[in-house]
Order: structure tokens, then C-alpha cells, then sequence
């Protein structure tokens, strides 16, 4: 296989992983505009935000993480999803 055709096929998984991310962000977006509704109904629609809940996941990402990222790079990249 030539340098090209490796670079085209490395491109081109990461193409397909970038679809199942956004496809995955956006399945992501559904659960937590679900939360809200759901909280709305309780009547707790004032008090969406949890940042308590918010650096649960946030620990959570930093426990699960098997690099190459860094922990702090991946709960960046966590927080600005969420």
C-alpha cells in the first residue's frame, strides 16, 4: 500500500468516526432537551442547570478516559458539549 492509499484509508475512518460522533452529540442533545422536559413537567423548570451533576460526568470522563487524550483534555471537551 502506498503513503497515499494508508493516508486515504486513515482519512477515511476518521471521516466515518466524525459521523458517528456527530450522530452520537446529537442522539446526546435529545437525552438532555428529554431532562429538561421532563423537569418542566415536574415543575422544575427554573432549576435546569446541576453542577453537581455536571462534575459527576465531568470525573466520571476523567476515570474512563484511555488516552492518548489527556484527562484534562477530555473533560474539556466534555464540558463544551455540555
Amino acid at each position: 500500500m502506498s503513503e497515499q492509499e494508508a493516508l486515504q484509508a486513515v482519512r477515511g475512518s476518521i471521516d466515518a468516526i466524525d459521523r458517528e460522533l456527530l450522530r452520537l452529540l446529537n442522539q446526546r442533545a435529545e437525552c438532555a432537551l428529554e431532562v429538561a422536559r421532563i423537569k418542566h413537567a415536574a415543575g422544575q423548570g427554573a432549576d435546569l442547570y446541576r453542577p453537581e451533576r455536571e462534575a459527576q460526568v465531568l470525573r466520571k470522563i476523567r476515570e474512563l478516559n484511555p488516552g492518548p487524550l489527556s484527562g484534562d483534555e477530555a473533560v474539556r471537551l466534555f464540558r463544551e458539549v455540555m
